[in-house]
């Protein structure tokens, strides 16, 4: 074999030979080809006036790219039903190599084939030396000396983030904070991260400094559809937005269409009448916009359905552009009820090949799809990971996708802003307090909100409290059945919250029957936080629930969550009852008002006894639900497949580098 045919052999060899798969996640080589649907460019609609503040931009048109630029030449065909679903290996708890507070769930294995994560590998790998016969290619040399001090492992990595929503810009739901908290946490870490988001009608841009930075062009249902791009920066994280007046330019919330319904049931999107065309485009205008502005990212990190195409039309559209040719993807799960079902049309009008499409149940799924396609899939809670490939009970039908993944799920437990949620500190309660002056604290803010509510004014009355959207997942028809439970241990119930008219209205009737004793409040992001103050408990009975935030902020206020045992509610409360010494919360044994009363009843038991009450708050309020556990997994995560490249080359000159036999 010639020297050169034998180099190329080892480097193909050393791929093959990579280190077995780490913890954090491992490589599904999927790779189809097809080109986009595409046809005549159309036209924005005129709102850039209000978008900068008032300021007219005056942006530079760049052409449109070519119809078929940086794409397969072939006819997109027509989607298909996918190939079936490979058996579900079995699921093993695994020691992570990332800290411990986010645990990893991956397929049985045997132990001793898990290492570290690649990016740590790097670090602990020494160099062979070269005998003098077979030295590295010189051109090499500075990329393979990173691989080998460690520099590569400090290289800080390109991450595109994607989701629909962040804080502060544009919130329904816990997405916007996850979004935000991982962005920022990245930045501030060195990396190199672009948040790319739709430019809704809601959107705050408070704070941006935006600046017009150039128009892309997206086909869409046989058209170019164009839209222009403004960039700001905030706390370290680049921010672009999107803005496609047709799209994005309307009342009713990011996620509503042109016909009416919830906010709450606009996050699935099932009604709305164009939403397939809004995300759809979104996704792939994401790619288009890091594309235009020369920001190659290592790493795309997307969220929910939303984004979930991103992973689809890497690896099935812009497969051979080699400006992505090294992008890897990670798809974060943070409700997997939401998926963006459409008809199978909408493949089609994305221009979305059959191969990206992954066509479930004869619709275009656009979880489906991430999850199939994604390099990586991650979730928000190590049980949630487990729970959603069990079954349909909590997999909703995606748990034989996620099962088809050697590489399972892995469970990165979110975490809560401590400074944002600090009674020290918070300028929106009645009286700040920390853990030596809890009792006198919330009793303080007890009093406020009980003369807010217009509850009686009783210092020993335990007082639970309800901070959630209203819906049946959070198992609020539960507490309204269940609230006697609570009159009967001389307790008061209030209520803060918005959602389902049924349930509103249902806990309204319930303060006009018990006056004094029951108080409903609608949702509002300022007066929830003296809810948490003032609280004694939370109650949180969920059916289920990916990971939760409400029983996190509870804790740092030293309200004690009453929570169902599933989910991220597994992952971050310890019974009181099973073990006093570590307990900051009690679980309800079920979602049902049985189990609820039940666990109210020992709750107001535990009221009634001032020491372990005590020792419980203390407890709550002293564990660290930070995001520092959770910035420390994405990042290992992440490095592991944006630095894949430089492990590759590494392990290859390795290979050359020993003498020749």
């Amino acid at each position: 074999m010639t020297s050169r045919g034998s180099n190329l052999f080892t480097l193909i060899l050393a791929g093959a030979l990579l280190p077995a798969p780490c913890s954090a996640a491992t490589v599904e080589a999927v790779s189809p080809r097809a080109l986009p649907v595409s046809g005549q460019a159309a036209t924005i609609g005129s709102n850039l006036g209000t978008m900068t503040g008032g300021q007219t931009l005056s942006l530079t048109p760049l052409s449109a790219p070519g119809l078929n630029s940086g794409l397969s030449a072939q006819t997109a065909p027509t989607p298909v039903i996918g190939p079936k679903t490979a058996a579900a290996p079995q699921l093993q708890t695994v020691q992570p190599s990332i800290p411990p507070a986010a645990p990893v769930i991956a397929p049985a294995a045997p132990a001793e084939k898990f290492q570290a994560p690649l990016s740590q590998v790097i670090a602990a790998q020494a160099p062979q030396q070269a005998n003098g016969e077979r030295a590295p290619p010189e051109e090499k040399a500075t990329q393979l000396g990173a691989a080998f001090d460690g520099s590569a492992q400090a290289k800080p990595l390109s991450i595109l983030m994607a989701g629909a929503e962040a804080v502060p810009f544009v919130k329904t739901g816990g997405l916007a904070d996850v979004v935000d908290a991982v962005s920022r946490g990245l930045a501030s870490r060195g990396h190199d991260v672009t948040l790319v988001l739709p430019d809704y009608r809601q959107l705050k841009r408070d704070g941006l400094d935006l600046k017009p930075a150039g128009e892309i062009f997206v086909p869409v249902n046989g058209k170019q559809e164009r839209a222009l791009l403004l960039e700001g920066m905030r706390e370290g994280v680049r921010v672009v937005l999107i803005h496609h007046a047709g799209y994005f330019d309307r009342d009713g919330g990011p996620y509503s269409g042109y016909s009416a319904y919830s906010a709450y049931d606009a996050y699935n999107a099932g009604g709305a009448t164009d939403a397939d065309e809004r995300f759809g485009f979104y996704a792939r205008a994401a790619l288009e916009a890091v594309k235009a502005l020369g920001i190659k990212p290592d790493v795309v990190h997307a969220h929910d359905w939303h984004a979930a195409l991103i992973p689809a039309f890497l690896k099935s559209v812009y497969n051979t552009d080699p400006f992505f040719a090294a992008t890897k993807t990670v798809l974060t799960i943070h409700n997997i009820a939401y998926q963006g079902v459409f008809g199978k049309d909408a493949a089609a009008k994305l221009g979305l090949p059959a191969a990206g499409a992954h066509i479930k149940d004869g619709d275009t799924n656009f979880l489906n799809s991430g999850l199939a396609l994604a390099d990586a899939v991650t979730t928000v809670s190590p049980t949630y990971a487990r729970e959603i490939r069990q079954g349909a009970k909590f997999g909703m039908g995606m748990e034989g996708t996620l099962n088809a993944r050697p590489d399972g799920v892995t469970g990165i437990l979110n975490g809560v802003d401590p400074d944002l949620n600090d009674p020290r500190t918070d300028e929106f309660i009645a009286r700040n307090y920390g853990t030596d002056d809890a009792a006198a604290g919330k009793a303080a803010n007890k009093a406020a909100m009980q003369e807010q509510l217009g509850l009686d004014q009783d210092p020993h009355a335990p007082l639970f409290v309800v901070a959630s959207r209203l819906a049946e997942q959070k198992g609020i028809d539960l507490i309204l059945e269940a609230a006697e439970a609570v009159l009967r241990g001389g307790g008061q119930l209030a209520i803060t919250g918005s959602g389902d008219k049924k349930l509103e209205q249902g806990a309204e009737e319930l303060a006009r029957a018990y006056p004094g004793r029951v108080a409903m409040h609608g949702f509002d992001e300022v007066f929830v936080h003296l809810v948490y103050a003032a609280g004694d408990f939370l109650l949180m009975p969920s059916r289920f629930e990916p990971c939760g935030l409400s029983q996190l902020i509870s804790q740092r206020f030293g309200t004690l969550p009453l929570v169902t045992r599933l989910g991220g509610l597994a992952d971050t409360v310890t019974d009181l009852r099973q073990d006093p010494a570590r307990g900051d919360g009690l679980f309800i044994a079920q979602p049902t008002a049985a189990a609820l009363a039940e666990t109210i009843a020992a709750a107001v038991k535990a009221y009634r006894d001032p020491e372990a009450l005590a020792r419980a708050r203390r407890i709550a309020m002293e564990k660290d639900s930070s995001w520092g556990p959770a910035l420390d997994a994405y990042e290992a995560l992440l490095r592991h497949w944006g630095m894949a490249e430089e492990v590759v080359i590494m392990d290859a000159v390795q290979q050359l580098a020993r003498p020749s036999t």
